[in-house]
C-alpha cells in the first residue's frame, strides 16, 4: 500500500526520469504531470520533425506505470502542499518535484514590425513539437530552398544551421557574438565552429536585428548597422529562461540534493537554478542531463522520505554530441566554464573545463573516444 504520494511537475526528460525510478517502490505513488492537451515527447528529436524525415507520433516519450495526467500546473502552495491545475482541479502531496523545464527567449516585444502577421506567423522559435511542425509547414509549402535567418549560434542555432544547409537552403546566421557559441562550447571550439559556418553559410557577426518587416511574402530583417536581408523564415535561438508555476515563475533554486528552500519541494532539469560549491550557480538544458537530474531528484526523495541511501551532491557527467556541418562536437560534464585549456581549435581538439582547479568538463572536435577517456578523471576530481 503506498504510503507517499509524490507529485512530479513536467513530462519532459527530467519528469519521465524521475517517475520512472520512484515508480520501481511499492511504498511510494507517483502522479506525473504534463502540460494540457499535450502527450509527452523526447524533445531532442524534435529537429528531425522540423529538417527530416521524423513523424511527431514516433517521438513520444516511453512513460512508466504511474498516474499520468494531462494537465498544466499552475500554482504551488508550499504551505498546503497543494498543486493547483489548469482544470481547476487540486492535488496534494508529500513531495513534489518540479520539471516543467523552459521557455525559449523571444525578439523584444517593441522591436519594429514585432507584431505584424508576417512576424507572427514566420518567426519561430525551434523549441517544442509545435515549433518543429511550424518550421516543417513553412518548408515544404514551395518546392524549391527556402531564405532562413537564424538569429543565434548556440546549440540550436548552430544545429539549425548545419541541418538546413544540409538540406538545400539558403542560410543566414545572425548573432550578437563575434564568436556565436562560446557559452555554450567555450571558447575555443566556439572558435573552431564560427571557421565552419564562414565556409558554409552566409553570417551577420556581431550584428542585433533592430527590425522586422513584413515585405509579404517575405520578411525584410534590418541589422543594427543598416544591413537589410530578406527571409522566407526567421528562427530565433537566443537561448531560455526556466519556467515553473508560481512562486517559481522564474525557476527553482536548488542544493547539491536538488531540494529548494521550500520544504519538501524539489527540483530537476532547466527549471533548476543550482547553488552548489562546486560550479556556484549554473543551470544546464540538454536532455541527457535533465534526465540525470530527474533520477538523482527522485534518489534525495526517497532519502528524505523512507530513509533510503542518501544519492549525495549532484555533478553534471553526462554527454552530448552536437553534429555541425558534418564535424561533431562532443562534451561531458559541465563545458560552460571559461577556465579552459586546450591545443587547436581544430580536428582532434580537446579542451579541458576547470573551475578553481577541479576539472569539471571535456569537450572536443571529431574527438569523441578521446573525450570519453579523459572525462574519466570527472568523478576523481569530484571527489
Amino acid at each position: 500500500m503506498p504510503t507517499h504520494h509524490v507529485l512530479i511537475l513536467g513530462a519532459g526528460a527530467a519528469g519521465v526520469a524521475a517517475a520512472t525510478a520512484l515508480a520501481r517502490h511499492e511504498d511510494i505513488h507517483v502522479t506525473l504531470v504534463g502540460r494540457t492537451h499535450e502527450t509527452p515527447y523526447i524533445r531532442m528529436h524534435i529537429t528531425g520533425v522540423a529538417f527530416g524525415p521524423t513523424l511527431p507520433e514516433t517521438i513520444h516519450a516511453p512513460l512508466p506505470p504511474v498516474t499520468v495526467l494531462a494537465d498544466t500546473a499552475t500554482h504551488l502552495d508550499p504551505i498546503s502542499r497543494i498543486v493547483h491545475l489548469a482544470s481547476g482541479a487540486q492535488l496534494r502531496y508529500d513531495a513534489v518535484i518540479i520539471a516543467t523545464g523552459s521557455r525559449p527567449d523571444t525578439l523584444t516585444p517593441g522591436l519594429p514590425g514585432r507584431h505584424t502577421p508576417a512576424a507572427r506567423h514566420q518567426v519561430v522559435t525551434l523549441h517544442s513539437i509545435q515549433d518543429a511542425q511550424q518550421i516543417r509547414e513553412h518548408l515544404t509549402r514551395t518546392a524549391g530552398p527556402s531564405r532562413v535567418a537564424i538569429y543565434g549560434g548556440g546549440f540550436t542555432g548552430a544545429e539549425t544551421a548545419s541541418a538546413l544547409h544540409a538540406a538545400g537552403h539558403h542560410v543566414a546566421l545572425i548573432s550578437r557574438s563575434r564568436i556565436p557559441g562560446r557559452a555554450s562550447f567555450g571558447a575555443q571550439i566556439a572558435a573552431h565552429i564560427t571557421g565552419i559556418h564562414r565556409g558554409k553559410i552566409t553570417t551577420f557577426l556581431g550584428r542585433t536585428i533592430t527590425a522586422d518587416r513584413d515585405r509579404s511574402p517575405l520578411l525584410g530583417i534590418t541589422l543594427d548597422d543598416t544591413t537589410t536581408l530578406s527571409a522566407d523564415l526567421l528562427i530565433t535561438a537566443l537561448g531560455n529562461a526556466p519556467t515553473a508555476p508560481g512562486p517559481f515563475s522564474s525557476g527553482v533554486p536548488v542544493d547539491d540534493r536538488l531540494r529548494s528552500t521550500a520544504p519538501h519541494v524539489y527540483a530537476a532539469g532547466s527549471t533548476a537554478i543550482h547553488r552548489d560549491d562546486h560550479l556556484g550557480i549554473w543551470r544546464l538544458d540538454h536532455w541527457a542531463d535533465a534526465a540525470a537530474q530527474g533520477q538523482h531528484a527522485a534518489a534525495a526523495v526517497l532519502h528524505d522520505r523512507t530513509g533510503a541511501a542518501d544519492p549525495g551532491p549532484y555533478r553534471p557527467r553526462s554527454s552530448y554530441t552536437s553534429l555541425i556541418h558534418g564535424t561533431a562536437i562532443t562534451g561531458i560534464g559541465y563545458t560552460m566554464t571559461p577556465a579552459t585549456e586546450g591545443q587547436g581549435p581544430g580536428p582532434g581538439t580537446l579542451v579541458t573545463h576547470t573551475l578553481n582547479g577541479a576539472l569539471v568538463g571535456v569537450s572536443g572536435v571529431d574527438a569523441v573516444a578521446t573525450v570519453h577517456e579523459t572525462a574519466q578523471h570527472l568523478h576523481e576530481s569530484a571527489a
